[in-house]
């Protein structure tokens, strides 16, 4: 077997494992098929198996204990908002809906923006908007968003409202993202956030900010989030 093909039926292992996790199929506490049951099922090594059930547990799905096997735990959803796609992308088929809280506007840009701004972005303006993001109807993600206001037309009009930005930007205006960066501090929720997110003050929070490149030189997307992991992970492959 290929190293490609190891590799895809390592993650295939995982998401077979983790849909019967979360279909309720392996409930918490009990214990999953042994090593030698899976590498039967698979065709495939310990080594492959063990790798997949070590990510299991990173990911919080079970708990391995010598001479018990590998056992379900109370597993939090993982969300996939540290990649480049996007957090609907992210979500994966759990339901989630957005509140506008502030529409699109055009503005200048603030004068303590929290990343340095070359002068043709400065020039330019951005447009702004925020929104809280629910998970089966609970908040857990708020966000705001400036994008520099180049070649984006009648982007002020256009309604978030449940949908993709990423999807918006590609259909309407042929811009992708590339790359970028992201700063991810650990932090308490202050009023404003504690309120949005339903949670306590005292309760800690994911604060992030990203800069994101498009295929348009001069269009770049920036975000500041704030997301409650009180119920939630977050996750991404690489």
């Amino acid at each position: 077997m290929s190293k490609k093909e190891v590799i895809h039926l390592y993650k295939k292992i995982i998401d077979d494992l983790k849909a019967l996790i979360e279909s309720g199929e392996y409930k918490k506490d009990d214990l999953l098929p042994s090593e030698n049951e899976l590498c039967k099922k698979y065709d495939t090594t310990r080594a492959t198996i063990r790798q997949a059930l070590s990510a299991l547990a990173n990911m919080g799905y079970i708990t391995r204990k010598h001479g018990k096997g590998s056992i379900v735990s109370e597993p939090k959803s993982g969300l996939g908002i540290l990649s480049l796609s996007g957090v609907t992308a992210g979500i994966g088929d759990r339901k989630l809906t957005t509140t506008i809280l502030q529409k699109p506007i055009k503005k200048a840009w603030p004068d303590d923006f929290f990343f340095e701004l070359d002068e043709d972005e400065l020039n330019a303006g951005c447009i702004f908007f925020s929104r809280l993001r629910y998970i089966n109807n609970h908040p857990v993600l708020y966000e705001e968003t400036h994008i520099t206001n180049i070649d984006l037309p009648h982007f002020s009009s256009r309604s978030l409202e449940n949908r993709s930005l990423f999807k918006i930007l590609k259909e309407h205006y042929k811009i992708e993202v590339k790359e970028g960066e992201q700063k991810i501090w650990a932090i308490h929720a202050d009023k404003n956030i504690s309120h949005l997110l339903n949670i306590k003050t005292t309760h800690p929070v994911v604060h992030m900010k990203r800069r994101l490149q498009t295929n348009n030189k001069g269009v770049r997307i920036y975000s500041s989030l704030y997301c409650n992991t009180e119920e939630n992970f977050l996750q991404d492959s690489f």
